[in-house]
């Protein structure tokens, strides 16, 4: 791989590799991407999917390639970047300390713990704060390019980010995520391009290149402009504004407050969802069901249309102003109402076949999304058409039949291809049970029941830790209650219960926990030794068909005469399903089972195709014959 990635930079070729686990991808790129910098005087970019991999890549890889590097004689610097709003702003937490009228001040200790911790920071992000910071709060600290007032600000010298940056600037290895790789046009230049965990490339181009807006969204950005009591917000500490202006500012901030509820209120209520309520909202809650719809193009509604006005009394406000952080804080809020509008109308404007449209009702919340269907040419202009080389590599990017596909959907249809099997002896060190007795999934009334007892059974016969992992939120719930006061002895945790990178911590500690999980749990998990034994794939994962988003891609397909199912949806899961299976075997000392609760795997013709991509395992056939395995 180490070979194949040299000569792809050197050559000017993208290159995309499928890189089993356990074959050391990230220093199978760093340090012949590291030789290519240093020789050519360029700077290779590495995006990552998740922040878990950014850390690890700077804390774990890199360190080790300097000191293999340093070996030979060469110096090797690098950084790594976030978004903006990753990053605490100084001038804006000495301002809010300043605020008289603070929107909460039980948080007034949060502020000054972090006033004082700035002072000899390291770096301003958010995840090495010594304080948990609230969103509201953080959204009134963090850094915003709008807001930032450049080389007129009295903290431009201490200035976290610009710190970062100026490390950025001088590195030959930066490492930023898709989303800031997608989002950012003023990266520092590059002349080589990896993109690691490439199988998500495409959900974070979904969500950079579509829309979204909420109800609670829009009524935040209003609340900052001034809030209903108008104690809060902006316009309450503009003194210098004359009556005129503020009662102007007011009159479309009040009539752009009743558009919000109308619109929002009408959308759902046209479509058939629960209407927001004007009580108090629970928290948001992971796993929270979702009711959605397809956007009606004939519903009638126009969007707020007293957005476009505020804004531009805002704007004539900030070229009036004197005080450079008020001017800042206008420009700020300019921006995000320009945003709300834009996204509003995204979503709004007269749909093409390629575009899906949709509201949904979660936890009392009414959102409005798009989503593009297509997202190779998008890509393709984005990565691809540069000069660039592009490295695109996970340990799971095919269904086992090349990587035609996945290059075909991402843009890249002329990078050559190298697939790498594992070097892990699966024989020997993994098992695969196939469970058969089980009712299909959505198909009997007793499924959630006979899940709940298989995972029973799987808990007794493994000794060590135990991943059950679901496709569906509610069956989760539903098997979580069942297993709770039959699971005596171990802990028995839910995703949700509280943060996923604490949860996963806890699991590793135990050794011998019983940790229910969805999405976030089926991939980018590094749990080695026997803290995990065994992992449950309760369910195929295919994509839910039933979602306003599916529907869309199901007929934009169709119209081109593409089978959904065969060529989406079983490639999709496929290449889930084998990101489920990788949580196991991470090292080569690691030994465990995987247990399959699925029996269309076994009953149904595509089924093999699932089998086919997973490696050749001990193949196990009862939970005795499980039990079996971990006693030998």
């Amino acid at each position: 791989m180490a070979v194949a990635v040299f000569d792809a930079l050197t050559g000017g070729r993208s290159l995309a590799v499928e890189a089993g686990t356990g074959v050391g991808k990230s220093l199978a790129y760093l340090l012949p991407g590291a030789l290519w910098a240093l020789g050519s005087d360029r700077r290779l970019l590495v995006s990552t999917y998740t922040r878990a991999l950014q850390e690890q890549l700077v804390k774990r890889e890199l360190p080790l390639a300097v000191a293999v590097l340093g070996g030979m004689g060469l110096r090797l610097d690098f950084a790594m970047l976030m978004g903006s709003d990753n990053y605490l702003c100084l001038r804006r937490l000495a301002r809010q300390r300043r605020q008289p009228d603070l929107f909460d001040r039980r948080l007034r200790p949060t502020l000054d713990e972090l006033a004082d911790w700035a002072v000899e920071a390291p770096g301003g992000l958010r995840s090495t704060l010594p304080v948990l910071v609230p969103e509201g709060l953080w959204q009134r600290v963090c850094r915003d390019p709008e807001a930032c007032m450049g080389s007129s600000c009295p903290f431009r010298g201490d200035c976290l980010y610009r710190r970062d940056w100026a490390k950025a600037e001088s590195s030959r290895i930066l490492v930023v995520n898709h989303a800031l790789l997608l989002s950012s046009p003023k990266l520092p230049a590059f002349g080589g391009l990896v993109i690691d965990e490439a199988h998500s490339l495409e959900d974070a181009a979904v969500s950079h290149f579509g829309a979204a807006v909420s109800d609670l969204a829009a009524a935040r950005t209003l609340a900052d402009v001034s809030s209903p009591d108008s104690r809060h917000g902006l316009l309450g500490r503009l003194a210098w504004l004359d009556a005129g202006q503020r009662d102007r500012i007011g009159e479309f901030l009040s009539s752009c407050r009743a558009e919000v509820r109308g619109f929002f209120s009408d959308l759902a209520r046209v479509h058939g969802l629960p209407e927001p309520s004007s009580a108090a909202r629970p928290r948001g809650t992971r796993g929270e069901d979702v009711l959605a719809r397809r956007l009606d193009p004939d519903h009638g509604l126009e969007g707020i249309p007293g957005l476009r006005p505020l804004e531009g009394l805002l704007a004539q406000a900030c070229d009036a102003c004197v005080d450079p952080e008020d001017a800042s804080e206008l420009r700020t809020l300019v921006s995000r109402l320009a945003r709300l509008r834009g996204d509003i109308e995204a979503c709004l404007k007269k749909a093409d076949a390629s575009l899906a449209r949709w509201v949904e009702v979660a936890d009392g919340r009414v959102v409005l999304r798009a989503a593009p269907l297509d997202l190779s040419p998008l890509l393709e202009e984005s990565l691809f058409s540069k000069d660039a080389p592009v490295i695109l590599t996970s340990a799971t990017l095919s269904t086992g039949r090349g990587l035609r596909e996945f290059k075909s959907r991402v843009g890249a249809e002329g990078a050559r291809e190298l697939v790498l099997d594992s070097p892990f002896d699966y024989p020997s060190q993994a098992g695969l049970l196939l469970v058969d007795d089980l009712p299909e999934p959505g198909k009997d009334p007793g499924y959630e029941a006979a899940v709940a007892d298989a995972c029973r059974r799987v808990v007794a016969a493994v000794p060590g830790g135990i991943f059950l992992l679901f496709s569906s939120w509610r069956v989760l719930r539903v098997v979580a209650g069942m297993l709770k006061g039959k699971v005596k002895g171990r802990p028995l945790w839910c995703q949700g219960e509280t943060g996923n990178e604490a949860l996963l911590e806890q699991f590793m500690s135990a050794r011998d926990a019983v940790l229910l999980g969805v999405d976030t749990f089926w991939q980018g998990v590094d749990v080695q030794g026997g803290a995990l034994k065994c992992v449950v794939l309760t369910k195929l994962p295919f994509p839910n068909f039933a979602t306003p988003l599916e529907e869309a891609r199901r007929e934009f397909m169709e119209s081109q005469g593409r089978g959904y199912f065969e060529d989406y949806s079983v490639p999709r899961a496929v290449v889930k399903f084998r990101q489920g299976f990788g949580r196991l075997i991470r090292s080569a000392e690691d030994r465990g089972a995987v247990v399959v609760l699925d029996s269309r795997i076994l009953k149904r013709r595509y089924g093999s195709l699932f089998l086919d991509a997973l490696p050749r395992c001990a193949r196990l056939g009862s939970f005795s014959e499980l039990k079996a395995f971990f006693r030998a």
